[in-house]
Order: structure tokens, then C-alpha cells, then sequence
């Protein structure tokens, strides 16, 4: 039977003097290891395993990161003894995982291979070069520097001013700059995946392809299955469960044929969490030589159907939507970046945090951002499991890249198909895309259509995507279509309306990119920044001189270069005093900005345009996560704690959406239903005093399909409204939308009474007049996820809101309230 050995333990790392180094020397050494060499456990990078030794500082504090530059500069060796297998029946593979990214594997002090590629898996087979069974082996990997190879590196003469250098390598781009929040850079290198030893038997798994194929009604469901093997192999014996885990079909073929069909009638469907259950069948493969089973295999497929539609059947105009067995989906969701800055090892505890607020904030999709490195198998089964569709970007960042030098070719191919081979069986894979910002960086950078680069993009990718899986759309890059790569009425469309006017972008067809920059929470801030940094002695932030940014000298070294022109609009708001105000002014003036975009796109057409057929349907923020302590784009800090920005997606993003949209002669109400199934109830809407007043109500019925968007009732019979003292509140089946005629900074806003109350796992809140922007807090649990937080109450409502159970202190405040202090019933 096939065995794999994960090679966790015992692991050794020290620093080189050189990229070439006496590899007898150093197996030598590693015999009888002296202080030099630290002990590691595996996966682990250089830094991991530096600063776990108190050796460099926490990069994540201060300016502590440029103290540890010096790292990506040196070269480093890894080494660790194993006893060879028992037996000489098949291969004996190393399986490297992950290797950043310079790298060349010794075992017994013979060279077994060399690596250049850290998004690639590579495998070798060392039986030839392994010790007799039983005895100890060593093996040493020496990681060069990747600073040094671009030293080096000579360019071809077109290439010159055109694409940047680190671009030759294939190491995740946003290492050789400040852009993910680490000053200068962050260059990481080592293991950051397993390194296994797998034993075969005479016969082996390779690879298994499913396929699911749908009838056009979704009645029934063929799953065909490929199974690829290796060695000597007889026959394959296969079965399916169903999600209950009950069998549904069995069967034994040839290994040689290695192909079988199961037909399935009215099948679960798989379902983005917002339209149902992702339900997952479960596939068995078991090898046979003889009549012993060597290999085997378990797989998780989900049956669904997955299209996109690019033009309407209708008029010929462009679209961007998907539909899922037959539904169109609103995307609603986030940008996946690397879940940690200073190693790209992954961190299942803080992943799987990100994923819970992805679910929390009614998020159906997740767009994994092509400058970062394709996260493991356990994602994307997370993904699956939890209904997550992923937009699936290639690793090529920002620019074209180098097509065509020695080499390059040859490995972006292997890379791509390693990726495809991979992820292809995952149903919440939606569609390929082959990078990020590649056209439109050309574009920005050199001007017009590129030169140089486009063969990976409309040759290479789509070429692997159509030959190992060819059910899924391909997209050439994030974003493209039209005249020009940023085009919003054609394809997809990053906002960049902080910088550039962008005709036609108030209702794209798809905002793959949308976003505001704000700051962490002030217990985030104070884990990172010292008090003078957080807050100089005497800082006033006034802003006195056009373009000055008003906020301290230290947050912006902890941001990327520019990041104050790209906040919210802060005329809405009292100028900041303290760093709690600013927070709160930056924080909300970003879950603004998203609340408008976010409802805007799910109308579907312009402000003031009739309802009718939606144009836009997806919004994906950038970004859900940060990889460093930084102020920036995230509506989740580096340190898991929801910013005030989420909550304010959170709500836009409700499958049932009520909103307000107010055009040049005009306030009307529409309501977006974004579910599964058909709507109806009443709609209402009230004017009232800020003090609490009753002044008029309108009321009219509402029915909406799925998919639906209609505007619903204008306010005009509601009498005129007074703009500083007045407030207009809408409901629908339980949604909510309040509707404010000026920012805060202009209301007349009375002294709020809140009152709380503990009930069974939340809490009940009530108000005698307006309470602006409602906050909830646990004191001793700072960053607990609550059921809504930063939101409104309009005058002699009530909220139960949920409380999370670890929180058994609480504290309530309003911007016009005082706080109120209470313990949960858990507490």
C-alpha cells in the first residue's frame, strides 16, 4: 500500500555565505550540527524560524520590518535526517509542496533537483539515491538569494522599462515592495509547504478528473470520472455517496480503460450558500493489484451547473452574470489576500476565522487576488463545504511578464497546469482568470495595448484551461473588457475613482474591485503602535494646506504610499479631535462609501434611471483581509477583529435589501431581492422627527422574483422633509433602511436615552429618539463578532441583536448616547 511520510520534525536551517556553497561541507555538518543551526519544525520560513529564536525582531510592530531586510538578501539551507522505506516495489517520490523559490534538493550529498518556482508542486524520485532500508539519509536544501538572481539578471533590451525584474522569478510579486504594509519590502524565502515522502506500491494513483454534466431541467446528472495511474495496475473499484452518505452506485473497471459513469437522477444540487445547500457527493477510488488494494483516493465533487452570460438575449448588450443551475447569483462578496505578511505558510486558525466572517457578512464569493500565492487544498474544500464560490486568479500580478525569455515558457506552463489539475474537481471554483491588473497596468505604466506579454494570457492559460478542464469560463485578466482594460460597461471594472473619472462606472456590469481606506479598531492600533506614534503629544489633525493628510505621521508609514487620498468622503463628519474620533470619522466614512456603491450596483442602473433590467451583478470589496498590521483597504484588520466598514457591507449585503436612492429631483424607495425564492409583503415607509415625532407613513405591496430589483415607491407623497431635523425610515419583511438628508455633521441631533437589556444569547436595545451609529463592545473579548454593530436607531425602536457567548460583559454607546454598561445572561 501506497504510504506518505510528512517530514515535520527534526528540521535544521542556518545562514550561508554565498548562493553556492560546499555541499559535502554542509553534510557534514549537519551530521553534528554546532550552534549555528536552529531548529525548525516544518512548514517553516526563514523568518518564522528567526524570529522564533528571538533572532529579528516582530516585524509586525513599529518600523521593526526593515529590520529584517536583511533576511531576503542571504542565502539559507535547510537539512533533515529520515530512515529510508522498507520495500523496492515502486518509486520513492520527494513532494515538495512549496518551495520560495530559489531553490536545489541534495539527498546524500547527490544534487536531485532543482527548483525555481514557488507556486509549482515538485516531485522527484530519490529511490536511486537513498541509504538501504532502515538507514539514515540527509537531506539539504539550499535557498538562494532571490535579491541576488535580480542583481544578476540581464535583460533583453525590449524588455527594459517595460517589465519589472522580479517578474523573471516566479515568486509572489508583493514581496518586492511595500504595497501589502511591510516598509521596504518583505522577502521572504524557505518551505512554506509539506515536505513528504511518498512511498508507492506497484501501482499508483496519478490524478482523478470528475465531471458532473447536468440536464438542461436538473433532473438527473451523469458524473463521469477519470482516473490516471501509474506502475503496474489491474482494476479500479469505485463508489459514490450521496451527501446523506448513502451509496448510490458502485462499480469496478480496468485501470488501463480508467474511465466510469454514474447516472444520477434528481440529484442534489450543489448551491452558493445564499441559494441553497452546498451539498457534496463523495467519491471512493480504490487500486487493486491483485487482489490487494495499493492506492486510494477520496473526493468531494458537487453536482451543479455554472454559466456565464456575457451579452443580453434581448438587446445584444454587454453582461457579466452568472448563473447557477440556472439562477442568476448577485456575487457578493471580498478579495482573498495572503492571510499573513510575514510567511507564506498557512495559517489554518486565521483562515478559518476569515472564512467565518465571510459567512457572517452574507458573502457568496471570494476572489483570490493574483499577487499573492494560491492557498492549499484546504480552502478551497472549506469553500466547497460552505457554499463560497472563488474567482480563481492565476499568480501573475500587475504588467505583462516576460513571454518568451529562456525558460519562462516552459515553467508558467507547468505551473498553470499544476493549478488547474488541482482545484478543477472543486465546485466552488467559477471561472479561471489569468492575473491581476496585467492589461490595465500595461496600460497605466506604457500606454496603450501591450507589446510584450500577451501570449501567456490569450495563448498559454486558456490553452491549459480548455485542455485539462474546459467547463468553466475563462477571463484573460482582473479587470478587462472593452476599449480600453478598465472599461466598467464591458467585462469587469476596479475602482479607481479615487483617482481617475470613470465615465459609466456608477452601475458597472461587474465591480470586481471596490473599496476605501480606514484604520483598525484602537485596540488593533495599540497592538502595533506605541501611544506617541498612535497619537503625538499635541497632534492636531487639521488639515491646513491642500492635500495634507490628517492623520499621524505613523499611520501613514503604516499604509501604502497615497492611501489618504484614497479614504471616504470626510465632509459628512466633525473634525477628529482624538484617535478614537478619527477611527470612528475614517471608519465610518469607508462603510459609507461601500453602503452607496454596494446599493447602488444591486439596483442595477443609474441614479434616477428607471428600474429594469439590472446591469450590474457582482460586488467584491477590496479587500476582505490584511496581511499586515496597516491602514488600508481591509474591512478585516490583520488582527481578525471586524473594522466598522463590515458591518456596513454586511447589511448592503443582506439577500433582502431595502435602500433609499435619492437622485437630482427625486428620494425614492426600492427594495433587491437577492434569495432564492419569490417575495411579498408590505413596504413602509415613515418621515419622522430626529426627536421621535410622527409625521407621515406610506405603505404599499410588494412582490419580487429572485434576481428582482424594482424601484417601489417614491417619498414625494410623504411631505417636505426637513433636512437637519428629520429622517426617513423604511421596512420590509424585517429589513431596514434609514434614510438621513444631510451628513452628520449638519443634523440637529437630540441627546439619545439608550436601554439595554440582556435576553437569551443577545442583547435587547431600545431608544426614545435618533441614536446615530450604535456601538457594541466586550471589554474583555475586544473584536467579538456581534449580530450588526455601528448602526442606526430611529426614535422608539427596538433591536435584539446577538451577542456572542464569550462575551459576558457588555458595553452600549451611541454617538449621541451615553454608554450603558450591562452583563450577558452568560456572564
Amino acid at each position: 500500500m501506497r504510504t506518505v511520510h510528512t517530514l515535520t520534525d527534526g528540521w535544521l536551517i542556518r545562514q550561508l555565505d554565498g548562493d553556492d556553497p560546499d555541499v559535502a561541507a554542509l553534510m557534514r555538518a549537519v551530521a553534528s550540527p554546532d550552534g549555528t543551526w536552529l531548529p525548525a519544525r516544518m512548514p517553516a520560513q526563514v523568518h518564522d524560524v528567526l524570529l522564533e529564536h528571538d533572532l529579528i525582531p516582530d516585524p509586525h510592530i513599529g518600523r521593526n520590518a526593515a529590520e529584517c531586510a536583511w533576511v531576503g538578501e542571504r542565502a539559507w539551507a535547510y537539512a533533515r535526517t529520515f530512515a529510508s522505506p522498507e520495500g523496492d516495489s515502486g518509486p520513492v517520490w520527494l513532494r515538495f509542496g512549496g518551495l520560495d523559490t530559489l531553490a536545489s534538493a541534495h539527498l546524500n550529498g547527490s544534487h536531485v533537483g532543482s527548483f525555481e518556482n514557488m507556486f509549482r508542486e515538485y516531485r522527484v524520485d530519490v529511490r536511486e539515491y537513498l541509504s538501504p532500508p532502515g538507514e539514515e539519509n540527509v537531506l539539504l536544501i539550499v535557498f538562494s538569494s532571490p535579491l541576488r538572481f535580480i542583481e544578476r539578471l540581464e535583460q533583453p533590451p525590449e524588455h527594459a522599462g517595460r517589465i519589472a525584474k522580479h517578474k523573471y522569478l516566479r515568486k509572489a510579486a508583493n514581496d518586492f515592495n511595500t504595497y501589502l504594509g511591510a516598509r521596504p519590502h518583505f522577502i521572504k524565502g524557505g518551505v512554506y509547504r509539506d515536505v513528504v515522502l511518498d512511498v508507492a506500491d506497484r501501482a499508483w494513483i496519478e490524478d482523478v478528473h470528475v465531471r458532473c454534466d447536468l440536464s438542461p431541467d436538473h433532473a438527473r446528472a451523469t458524473v463521469r470520472i477519470e482516473v490516471e495511474t501509474g506502475g503496474a495496475p489491474d482494476t479500479l473499484a469505485w463508489g459514490l455517496d450521496d451527501p446523506t452518505g448513502v451509496e448510490v452506485a458502485r462499480g469496478m473497471v480496468s485501470a488501463l480503460e480508467g474511465v466510469f459513469t454514474a447516472d444520477l437522477d434528481r440529484p442534489h444540487l450543489w448551491w452558493p450558500r445564499t441559494h441553497g445547500t452546498p451539498n457534496l457527493y463523495r467519491v471512493r477510488i480504490d487500486l487493486h493489484v491483485g487482489e490487494d488494494v495499493v492506492d486510494s483516493r477520496r473526493v468531494s465533487i458537487g453536482v451543479r451547473d455554472v454559466r456565464p452570460v456575457l451579452s443580453d438575449a434581448d438587446t445584444g448588450e454587454a453582461m457579466f452574470r452568472f448563473e447557477v443551475n440556472g439562477m442568476p447569483v448577485f456575487l457578493k462578496g471580498a478579495n482573498w489576500i495572503p492571510v499573513e505578511g510575514m510567511t507564506h505558510c498557512w495559517d489554518r486558525a486565521r483562515a478559518m476565522r476569515l472564512l467565518d466572517l465571510v459567512e457572517h457578512a452574507g458573502m457568496n464569493v471570494l476572489r483570490v487576488w493574483g499577487g499573492g500565492y494560491v492557498p492549499p487544498e484546504e480552502f478551497y474544500n472549506e469553500c466547497d463545504r460552505r457554499g463560497i464560490l472563488v474567482w480563481q486568479d492565476f499568480m501573475f500580478e500587475y504588467g505583462m511578464h516576460p513571454v518568451g525569455y529562456p525558460g519562462f515558457d516552459v515553467n508558467v506552463r507547468a505551473e498553470v497546469e499544476g493549478i488547474v489539475r488541482g482545484l478543477r474537481n472543486h465546485p466552488c471554483i467559477l471561472l479561471w482568470v489569468g492575473g491581476n491588473e496585467n492589461y490595465m497596468g500595461w496600460d497605466f505604466q506604457i500606454g496603450g495595448d501591450p507589446t510584450i506579454g500577451r501570449e501567456l494570457f490569450e495563448g498559454i492559460i486558456p490553452e491549459v484551461c480548455a485542455r485539462l478542464d474546459g467547463t468553466r469560463h475563462y477571463h484573460p485578466s482582473s479587470p478587462h473588457g472593452g476599449h480600453e482594460p478598465n472599461w466598467p460597461l464591458e467585462g469587469d471594472w476596479h475602482d479607481y475613482t479615487w483617482q481617475d473619472l470613470s465615465p459609466g462606472s456608477a452601475v458597472p456590469l461587474f465591480a470586481s474591485e471596490t473599496g476605501r481606506a480606514s484604520p483598525p479598531a484602537l485596540p488593533s492600533m495599540r497592538r502595533f503602535l506605541d501611544e506617541d506614534d498612535l497619537w503625538p503629544p499635541g497632534y492636531d489633525p487639521a488639515v491646513r494646506e491642500p492635500g495634507q493628510p490628517a492623520w499621524p505621521p505613523m499611520w501613514g508609514y503604516r499604509s501604502v504610499d497615497g492611501s489618504w487620498e484614497k479614504v471616504g468622503d470626510l465632509g459628512e463628519f466633525c473634525d477628529a479631535k482624538t484617535p478614537e474620533e478619527l477611527v470612528r470619522v475614517l471608519g465610518t466614512a469607508h462603510g459609507e462609501y461601500l453602503r452607496r456603491q454596494v446599493e447602488r450596483h444591486r439596483r442595477g442602473v443609474p441614479d434616477g434611471v428607471p428600474d429594469g433590467r439590472r446591469r450590474c451583478w457582482g460586488h467584491m470589496v477590496w479587500r476582505l483581509n490584511d496581511a499586515w498590521p496597516i491602514v488600508y483597504y481591509s474591512v478585516v484588520d490583520y488582527y481578525l477583529e471586524p473594522k466598522i466598514a463590515y458591518y456596513f457591507l454586511r447589511r448592503a449585503f443582506a439577500s433582502v435589501l431595502v435602500c433609499f436612492e435619492r437622485s437630482l429631483d427625486g428620494l425614492a424607495v426600492w427594495v433587491v431581492n437577492d434569495s432564492a425564492g419569490r417575495l411579498s409583503g408590505e413596504l413602509v415607509v415613515r418621515r419622522m422627527s430626529l426627536e421621535g415625532s410622527a409625521c407621515r407613513e406610506l405603505g404599499v405591496d410588494v412582490a419580487l422574483n429572485p434576481g428582482e430589483s424594482r424601484r417601489c415607491l417614491d417619498t414625494i407623497d410623504l411631505g417636505r422633509l426637513a433636512v437637519r431635523r428629520e429622517l426617513l425610515h423604511a421596512s420590509f419583511l424585517g429589513e431596514e433602511a434609514t434614510y438621513l438628508p444631510m451628513g452628520e455633521r449638519h443634523l440637529h441631533l437630540p441627546r439619545a436615552r439608550l436601554e439595554a437589556r440582556a435576553t437569551a444569547g443577545g442583547v435587547e436595545l431600545a431608544t426614545d429618539a435618533f441614536a446615530r451609529q450604535v456601538v457594541l463592545e466586550a471589554p474583555v473579548r475586544p473584536g467579538a463578532l456581534f449580530g450588526d454593530n455601528y448602526f442606526d436607531m430611529v426614535p422608539g425602536s427596538k433591536r435584539v441583536i446577538s451577542v456572542p457567548t464569550e462575551a459576558s460583559q457588555i458595553v452600549v454607546r451611541a454617538y449621541n448616547a451615553d454608554e450603558v454598561r450591562f452583563r450577558t445572561r452568560g456572564g
